[in-house]
């Protein structure tokens, strides 16, 4: 009797080891299958051999000692970075539609940890470090187990079973059943961080070069002499915004009104597409792009262009005679890049003294924006001439709660917004696909509103108008393949203006379509200062044939 029990047990004690085994086995399968996108997921249904696991169930059950155990460190070491840089691909396709590099997004991590901790608190962006860590030590614990019990989770003589079966396996190597995406996908990692290193070169190259360095700055848009100038940025306004049904309808709705009401009180309108180098979020590459006149579509060449004395358009209309303004309402902590610009005057959010309540990450919106800095800044009348760059961020993710438009006279210090918005919070829209889609069409739609009263309210007759998207919104709300362009309008009382800016190749009033022109947002410096500098004895040379900084293109997985 007791033969038998203990014959069971060891049954059950072999049993157990076979599916611990077969369990680890699972779990290195499926990191080496997973996808590095989202939409790659259904990839899992139709299953192929990773031919890097039966190589490493080979190594960990023929090598045995020290050398057994350095081994295992580091096929621990390799499918944890696999893992996390396959998430970090997932993650960056997902919210900016583009590949993890690295070696450059290394640097947002600051830039991340400070976003979320303006939105939900420090205690929030010490949580997220403190939950990272935990979660890394955990993948590293089930890997050390992992790799354990392939190593040692077998009898001798299953042991040379498995090492027989796994190098047969790999004559599959032949065949559609089997798969080296593992390998590729590391392959282009690398290739990723090499890219990374090359552009950091070729880039410092062009923070040296400058069309325009000839140019006296007292020539340097001369004719925009006694212009205001207001550079515009709306939050998330894409071209998918006029382009998906989803909200077309509304959005060139609105344009149709505004750019009515701008022909009924003497303005005149232009519009186009403009590239932006980003895509679902990271505004400031957008921004720097458009003011440097260069391709800032990563952090490593930010970090390196406020590095440089490369002249933008805001030194270039300080050097002319402007007091030139930012207004950056979702600054609410120490902005230290700022000083590069070198601009007049900045009005991050807590210069800006909005008393309302914030809407959720937004601090304050875009009406009390334009209003705070027009009594500031435009009303005044004995002033320079004002070129200002404005970010509107009402448009900004949640997208709710949504502002409602009031009497410019009643916004006041900003708490009638404690009430004048929509009811609807976030956790309530965003429990619906359908209702977040809503939501941001009518967070866009607010803006341009907002704009089109604005203009036709408050602006005077010596004013131009720079107005665009900075990037796209999250591909889930724009769609698959949705391109990196953005709408640009640009909004003028006095026809010469917008003429010098190139009369037939921009499209008549607000509605850029399928035959307006598209330009790259790094283009936007050079077309000012081709546009209106006045230097007889310099040369500007045309914008066409000013090179462009072409950006070193990521290797696609």
């Amino acid at each position: 009797m007791k033969s038998r029990k203990f014959a069971r047990r060891q049954d059950r004690t072999v049993l157990n080891h076979g599916l611990r085994w077969l369990a680890a086995l699972a779990a290195m399968y499926l990191i080496l299958v997973l996808p590095d996108r989202v939409n790659g997921l259904g990839s899992l249904l139709s299953p192929r051999l990773p031919l890097e696991l039966p190589l490493i169930v080979l190594g960990l059950v023929a090598v045995s000692g020290w050398a057994g155990a350095l081994l295992r460190g580091l096929i621990v070491l390799a499918l944890t970075v696999t893992l996390l840089f396959k998430l970090a691909n997932m993650a960056a396709f997902f919210g900016f539609d583009r590949p993890f590099n690295p070696l450059v997004d290394a640097l947002m991590v600051p830039t991340a940890l400070d976003t979320l901790g303006k939105a939900a608190g420090p205690a929030a962006a010490f949580a997220a470090v403190a939950g990272a860590v935990l979660v890394l030590a955990l993948i590293v614990g089930v890997l050390v187990w992992v790799a354990g019990v392939v190593a040692h989770g077998l009898s001798e003589n299953a042991r040379l079973l498995v090492a027989a079966a796994a190098l047969g396996s790999v004559a599959l190597a032949f065949t559609p059943y089997a798969t080296w995406s593992a390998s590729l996908f590391a392959r282009n990692q690398a290739v990723a961080v090499s890219q990374g290193v090359r552009d950091a070169a070729q880039f410092r190259a062009q923070l040296l070069q400058d069309p325009f360095s000839d140019l006296p700055s007292e020539s340097r848009l001369a004719g925009l002499k006694g212009t205001d100038v207001l550079l515009i940025f709306i939050e998330s306004y894409g071209r998918a915004s006029l382009d998906n049904p989803a909200y077309a309808p509304l959005l060139r709705g609105t344009l149709k009104k505004f750019n009515g009401a701008l022909a009924d009180k003497g303005f005149s309108a232009r519009s186009a597409w403009l590239t932006s180098p980003t895509f679902g979020g990271e505004s400031y590459l957008a921004h720097s792009t458009t003011v440097s006149g260069l391709w800032v579509d990563n952090q490593q060449r930010y970090v390196q262009l406020l590095r440089s004395r490369h002249d933008t358009l805001i030194s270039d209309f300080n050097g002319a005679g402007w007091h030139t303004v930012v207004v950056m309402p979702e600054i609410t902590m120490p902005w230290p890049e700022a000083s590069y610009f070198k601009y007049g005057k900045i009005y991050a959010a807590p210069d800006l003294n909005y008393k309302g309540e914030p809407f959720d990450y937004m601090t304050m919106p875009d009406q009390y924006v334009l209003s705070a800095f027009h009594g500031r800044e435009i009303a005044p009348v004995d002033r320079k001439p004002v070129m200002a760059e404005i970010a509107l961020i009402s448009s900004h993710i949640p997208w709710t709660p949504v502002p409602k438009l009031v009497p410019w006279e009643d916004v006041g210090d900003g708490q009638i917004f404690n009430t004048a918005r929509t009811t609807e919070d976030s956790d309530e829209i965003w429990r619906d696909p359908k209702r977040i889609a809503e939501y941001y069409a009518m967070s866009v739609d607010y803006t341009l509103q907002t704009l089109m009263s604005y203009v036709t309210t408050q602006v005077g007759d010596r004013t131009l108008l720079i107005i665009m998207g900075d990037h796209e919104p999250m591909s889930f709300i724009a769609g698959e393949g949705a391109s990196h362009e953005v709408p640009a309008h640009i909004i003028a009382r006095d026809p010469a203006l917008l003429d010098a800016l190139g009369e037939g190749k921009w499209t008549l009033g607000m509605e850029p379509d399928a035959t307006s022109p598209s330009w790259p947002m790094n283009t936007v410096r050079e077309r000012l200062l081709t546009a209106f500098a006045k230097a007889p004895d310099a040369a500007v040379s045309p914008l066409e044939s000013v090179p462009e900084a072409a950006p070193v293109q990521p290797a696609k997985p």
